[in-house]
Formats: structure tokens, sequence, C-alpha cells
């Protein structure tokens, strides 16, 4: 970890709001030690050199933002470059730069953060990423979604519904609009590639690039992705499947395994409306070893960057 840490890393890394207080900063760092000290990381299953690292980066952004109150304790910060003169002298310093370097200036924890511009910024950076995969989802629900005119034929039965029918109508309705939604709202599966492709040009060229949203919080997506879902919209398409095919099963064993399934997710997608049910269990476990891959990959990164994590 860089020693001249900015305020603008250290507010990234504590995941503050764009104001925050000098108890914001407090309860942003009580929030990392509960998960990243030695004993709340081992609790999590966390591997300890990158839970190591993660709470050395918490504590040097704790220390940087803390100086902000000292002589105002009472103080709202926002979040940012800070006053017109630092930004005006940070794009005079940057004016001149290449735009295919790729130093560590473009690293979260540079001391300056470099104007988001170039061509790497577009290649790598989050806009363009994130407006490529929302132009395909809405592409894929243009071309499936049931109530639109040139896709109704293809879902709407002439005769008799069955419950596969029904079936593939919700899942036609449900999964292409909720990519396109959760895309366009969240970013955060544009931001798992992004991740995926800085940390491969990074160790492919070995100079570190970290090319995020100034605005994002500083943890891994993958491991929001897994989070933050809506299992109930997820679930309930499967399960009126399952219980499509139990209905038109002819064999006994296949209707009654079916039928076991449809209740397991039926079950499981009443319990996921209260963030209950196995499948909230499991992908939180399953988060929990994504982001400790995340840090120690990261931290692996870095080393082979030249950038010191400890």
């Amino acid at each position: 970890m860089r020693q001249d840490m900015s305020k603008e890393a250290a507010e990234e890394i504590l995941e503050l709001p764009p104001q925050y207080t000098k108890e914001d900063v407090r309860r942003a760092y009580t929030r990392l030690a509960r998960r990243y000290h030695p004993d709340a990381a081992a609790r999590h299953h966390l591997d300890p050199a990158a839970a190591q690292a993660r709470m050395v980066e918490a504590n040097k952004a704790n220390e940087t933002l803390r100086l902000l109150f000292e002589e105002r304790p009472n103080r709202v910060v926002n979040r940012g470059f800070g006053n017109v003169g630092e930004r005006a002298n940070f794009y005079e310093a940057y004016a001149n730069e290449n735009i295919w370097e790729t130093s560590e200036g473009w690293s979260s924890e540079s001391s300056t953060e470099k104007p988001r511009l170039g061509v790497r910024s577009v290649l790598l950076g989050p806009v363009v990423l994130r407006v490529l995969l929302t132009a395909v989802f809405a592409y894929v629900w243009w071309l499936t979604f049931p109530l639109l005119a040139h896709n109704r034929d293809a879902y709407f039965p002439q005769g008799t519904w069955t419950l596969m029918d029904v079936a593939r109508l919700v899942a036609a309705i449900v999964y292409p609009t909720y990519l396109l939604l959760y895309e366009g709202v969240s970013g955060l599966i544009s931001g798992f590639v992004r991740e995926v492709l800085n940390g491969v040009v990074s160790w492919i060229t070995g100079r570190y690039i970290d090319l995020r949203p100034h605005s994002a919080s500083y943890g891994c997506a993958l491991y929001k992705l897994l989070r933050e879902q809506v299992y109930a919209l997820i679930l309930a398409p499967i399960a009126i499947f399952f219980a499509g095919m139990c209905l038109g099963a002819d064999v006994l064993p296949l209707k009654i395994a079916y039928g076991a399934l449809a209740l397991l997710f039926g079950l499981d997608t009443l319990a996921s409306f209260v963030h209950g049910g196995l499948i909230n269990v499991w992908t939180s476990a399953l988060a929990e070893r994504v982001e400790a891959t995340y840090l120690l990959i990261r931290r692996r990164v870095l080393e082979r960057c030249g950038i010191a994590s400890h």
C-alpha cells in the first residue's frame, strides 16, 4: 500500500457517502475492522494475508481522514478533489500526460487521481463496458420479451395452457428484464468484467491499472453480485418449471424427483423474500470465498507490479 494515500483513495476504501462526518468515518472503519481484523477474518474464513493487507489499508485510510477533523470535529466533508485551486493544479500537472501511460497514478491508492480521459480509459474503463452490456441485454430483451407484438406467437399458445407454457412465459418475462434493469441500475456485471480485464492487463504488462468510477466502492464486484441479487425473482420461474416437469412426467420416480425439486425451489423462493433460504446461505458463503480470493489475487497483482500492499 502506498504511504501517501490521498483523501479520495481513503474515501473509496472506507466506502463513504458523498457527504460525511467524523462519526461516519468511525463507523466505516469499525465496519471494516469487524470484518478484516485477524480474529474476525478467521471467523469469516478469509485468507489471513489478504485480510491483513485490507486491514492495513483501512488503518491508513482512517488515519488520513481523521486529520480532516482535528481542528473542526463537527465539520461535514464532501467527497471529491477538494477546492477549485487543488483541481486546477491537478489538471495542470497532468495536462501533457501520455494517454497510454499505465503508471500507478491510475490506482485508487495513488496520491493524486488522473482525469478519466483518453483511449485507455475508454477501452478498460467503466462507461463503455456498462453501455455495451446494457445494449446487449436490451437487444436480448427486445428479441425475447413475450409482451412485445413480434414475440407473442412464440409464447402464447393457441389452445390449452399447460404449466410448462406458464413457466416459459414467466422465464421470458423475468430473466431478460431483470438482467437489463439490474445492469442498468447497478453496473455490477460490467464492473466484474472490468475487474477481470484490468487484472489481466496489469498482470501481463506488470503496470498496475485500476480504472473504477470515482464513486465506486472498494470491494469486489462479484462479491456484490452474489450478495445483492433478488433471488426470489430468479428462483420463481425455476420452481414453476419443475412443477410443470412433475405434471408432465409419466414415470413415477421422475414425477417424485421433479415434485421434490419444485417444492424445494418454491419454498426457497418464499424464504428469499425475507432474505432467508438455502440460496442466500450458499451465495453468502460463496461470496465470502470470492472476496477472500479477490483480495489475495489483487495483492499478488500489486506485488507483481512492484507496489507494496502492506
